[in-house]
């Protein structure tokens, strides 16, 4: 398991006044969005490899976490209205990197834990998230994102009372990939499929009717074995969550199922 550290960023803003949280403004930023540009400075560039998702919690705290290029975090803002504040104990995983993304990260991580205030807005049709830090003057721009943006190719299964990894080194590992007319479709193991899903991304719900596939009896036994498994697990399926690049679906008691990577 990856050890955990104290992001220790210094909240200069932390003397801001906020007067309560506005529920219907917070609301607007929840879900799960991909980082698709970073600006500081007069330094802009483009990014796919960072993520933040937003969940507002029954004290009207904003839960945060996501994949900021080399290791995930977590931690918690206060809101009002359009201005932010981040609580202490941002927490982050410690992987090791290149050179390039722990600076990528660095950078990041500083801007998203000294945000002070956000605004959303429409480009090309698309819904992006805009979180400033007036100190650094800088800008994290984020999109919307869906489970239907990727194809997913399964990387953990439930089995046998745990979940346990695939072996990445195989060729046929089961995929996964949604279209817009609520049709999935993949590679099991051994046949390839089809079946109708049902999609609630504001409540993170999903679920599976079992469809048509193709009737190949080629597979070796372990290959017939997940392939069995995998059928089980998605009719079970009834939640889900999107953190970084990993797609996690659980059952109705919380129970992890099934788990992809883009």
């Amino acid at each position: 398991m990856k050890k955990l550290k104290l992001f220790t960023a210094v909240l200069s803003f932390a003397t801001l006044a906020f007067f309560g949280c506005k529920s219907k403004d917070a609301k607007q930023i929840e879900g799960d969005w991909n980082l698709v540009q970073y600006k500081i400075g007069e330094k802009q560039a483009d990014f796919s490899c960072a993520t933040i998702s937003l969940l507002q919690d029954e004290n009207l705290n904003i839960k945060v976490s996501g994949f900021s290029g080399v290791n995930s975090f977590s931690g918690l803002y206060k809101s009002s209205g359009k201005k932010l504040r981040a609580e202490p104990g941002f927490i982050s995983t410690k992987m090791m990197g290149s050179k390039e993304d722990m600076e990528f990260e660095r950078l990041f991580l500083n801007s998203a834990v000294g945000a002070d205030s956000w605004k959303t807005k429409t480009q090309d049709g698309k819904i992006l998230l805009c979180i400033y830090n007036s100190m650094e003057n800088s800008e994290l721009v984020f999109a919307k994102a869906s489970i239907k943006d990727a194809n997913w190719t399964l990387a953990a299964i439930l089995k046998n009372g745990g979940v346990q990894s695939i072996d990445a080194d195989k060729s046929e590992l089961p995929t996964l990939s949604f279209n817009e007319e609520n049709k999935a479709s993949g590679f099991s193991g051994v046949n390839y499929y089809t079946m109708d899903y049902a999609l609630d991304e504001t409540a993170k719900k999903l679920s599976f009717t079992l469809g048509a596939s193709t009737l190949m009896a080629s597979g070796s036994k372990e290959a017939q074995e997940l392939e069995q498994q995998f059928y089980i697990n998605i009719d079970q399926t009834a939640t889900y969550s999107l953190f970084g690049n990993t797609l996690t679906l659980r059952s109705k008691d919380g129970k992890t199922l099934l788990e992809f990577v883009k």
